[in-house]
């Protein structure tokens, strides 16, 4: 059973400066969406104390490069960039904390030599699925067996993929999903969650039974939703990979994304915070 997520999306607008914001007390972080501002230091204020008064631990927050020097002395640093990622201009994920435990990282040098050896075997497009085998798109009849699938593979995740009626709710129109069903039942999902104002998408929801693995089936869909955003006109595709699956790093270098960075301690996802490693496929995001 998933833990509850809890998210509250809020938004301050003022004279110094403009925001709005998700409050995950699940993940215990502030993600930032986007903001203007006059003043980046009466921002950077609100936005700790925000994280106190809420008993949050991370500040994460895209942003263009004009805004780094300003940001940068106000505590923040940058943990990975996605180019494109704002309607064609590069974004760097800013990040500060307020628990320095947080921002420390056990497993940051294996996981940093993984995405070295990953790095250089070869690019490879995947194969066709075996017999029996068949990407599809799903529709709000199969919500309740997609909800089944997230909670065999995750023992935790981010958002609410183990609840139908959020899945229904979003199917098909900020997220694209892709299936793979083996003599008609689902057996593998990804998704693309699109933020249409950027004209970006993040490959996410990536989940396999474990006794499917190994047979190609999530290349398979991520290459078939890569098609899908780009038909939707979406110029910018990027991923948050858990550092610590290696399989998962291995299929997005396969399909040409190359590594941009590591978020420490992004989330709670399979029972415990992860590392997640950004990817970003330089063929579309130019």
């Amino acid at each position: 059973m998933f833990a509850p997520v809890k998210m509250n999306t809020i938004s301050e607008n003022n004279q110094y400066f403009s925001i709005k914001m998700t409050l995950d007390s699940f993940s215990k972080r502030i993600w930032v969406k986007s903001f203007s501002c006059e003043d980046p230091l009466k921002m950077i204020k609100y936005l700790k104390n925000c994280c106190r008064e809420h008993g949050l631990e991370k500040i994460i927050m895209p942003a263009a490069q004009e805004h780094l020097k300003s940001f940068e002395k106000g505590g923040f640093r940058p943990e990975g960039l996605i180019e494109g990622y704002f309607n064609g201009r590069a974004a760097y994920f800013l990040t500060a904390y307020t628990d320095p435990r947080r921002a420390k990282s056990d497993k940051y040098d294996q996981y940093l030599d993984n995405v070295h050896k990953i790095v250089q075997s070869p690019l490879k497009n995947p194969g066709p699925l075996k017999p029996g085998y068949r990407v599809e798109v799903p529709t709000t009849k199969d919500v309740n067996e997609m909800a089944m699938v997230f909670k065999k593979v995750f023992a935790t995740y981010p958002s609410p993929v183990d609840q139908p009626d959020y899945l229904a709710a979003v199917l098909g129109k900020s997220t694209l999903f892709r299936a793979v069903k083996y003599n008609g039942a689902i057996v593998s999902i990804a998704a693309a969650e699109v933020d249409r104002d950027n004209s970006s998408a993040e490959l996410t929801n990536c989940a396999t039974l474990p006794e499917m693995r190994g047979m190609g089936l999530m290349s398979k869909l991520l290459q078939e939703l890569e098609k899908d955003c780009l038909a939707n006109q979406i110029d910018c595709l990027y991923s948050l990979a858990r550092a610590s699956m290696y399989g998962m790093n291995l299929v997005f270098h396969r399909l040409g994304f190359v590594y941009r960075g590591t978020l420490i301690n992004n989330c709670h996802i399979g029972g415990n915070y992860e590392d997640m490693n950004i990817w970003v496929k330089p063929a579309i995001s130019g």
